[in-house]
């Protein structure tokens, strides 16, 4: 039987983005939202950006597991024995 990490990369970069409290997917399939410096020195804002820009993320990466899961082949079911 397969088994599967999960894994969760978060980041806090500067930018020189204008701020926009949006989720925007990035060209990389990542979703990021620009706060301002004042947002990001604050960790009850820090954590409610990374908490709305999680939803969408887990959304698609599932969605994609779940996706290529149901393209694997079935596994072959054990032959039942015949009772003479």
């Amino acid at each position: 039987m397969s088994k599967y990490k999960v894994k969760v990369s978060v980041e806090l970069v500067e930018c020189d983005e204008t701020e926009n409290h949006e989720i925007n997917q990035d060209v990389d399939g990542s979703y990021s939202m620009v706060i301002s410096e004042q947002d990001a020195t604050s960790i009850d804002m820090c954590e409610k950006s990374v908490l709305q820009i999680a939803y969408p993320t887990i959304r698609k990466a599932v969605s994609n597991h779940l996706s290529q899961v149901s393209k694997k082949k079935p596994q072959a079911k054990p032959k039942k024995e015949m009772k003479s």
